[in-house]
Formats: structure tokens, C-alpha cells, sequence
């Protein structure tokens, strides 16, 4: 898969249930991610299909919406069954006020 393509994965993503954050960047043929605040090791996982990426018994789902942007992934492991990880809405600009 293109290194363009692999860019739309990246970014941060937060997890309500854990109260934990994940952040994932390209890397290599797939994605690499991070949980937390760097306690764990990158975690690689290799393209298996679009949307999927998979190490072992580690896999991640990513979610687009209508537009097709990346927007969520749930990742599983022996451990963990489908959490869900959502990016941060991005804020909008912010409204000029005329001078009073």
C-alpha cells in the first residue's frame, strides 16, 4: 500500500471506555500504534485487506465515514474484544467578533 494511502490512518485516536488515547503513523507496508503515553512498544500490524491491519492475533478495523475519511478503529487481541478508539473531531475555525 502507498505511503499516501497509509497517511490517512495516522493521527490520534481516543478510547471513552479505557479513558486511554492511541496513536497511529504509516509504517512499512501497514500501520504502526502506540497505546497510551508511549508505556507500550510501537505495535506493528501488516495490511490484510483495506481497513484491516493485523499482527498475529492483533487487529485493528478502521471505520470511515460517508465521505470516506478515516475516523475510528476497533482494535482486538486475546485480551481486548473490539475496543473502540475515535479520533478527536477537528475544531472548526474560530468566529471573528467585530470590535466593540
Amino acid at each position: 500500500m502507498p505511503m499516501s494511502e497509509l497517511r490517512a490512518y495516522a493521527g490520534r485516536y481516543d478510547s471513552r471506555e479505557l479513558g486511554s488515547s492511541a496513536e497511529v503513523t504509516p509504517a512499512g507496508g501497514g500501520v504502526a500504534v502506540r497505546f497510551g503515553r508511549g508505556s507500550l512498544r510501537r505495535l506493528e500490524l501488516a495490511r490484510v485487506s483495506r481497513d484491516v491491519f493485523r499482527c498475529g492475533s492483533m487487529i485493528a478495523r478502521f471505520q470511515r465515514n460517508a465521505a470516506g475519511d478515516v475516523v475510528a478503529f476497533s482494535y482486538s487481541d486475546p485480551l481486548l474484544r473490539s475496543q473502540q478508539f475515535t479520533r478527536p473531531a477537528e475544531p472548526g475555525p474560530t468566529p471573528v467578533r467585530p470590535a466593540a
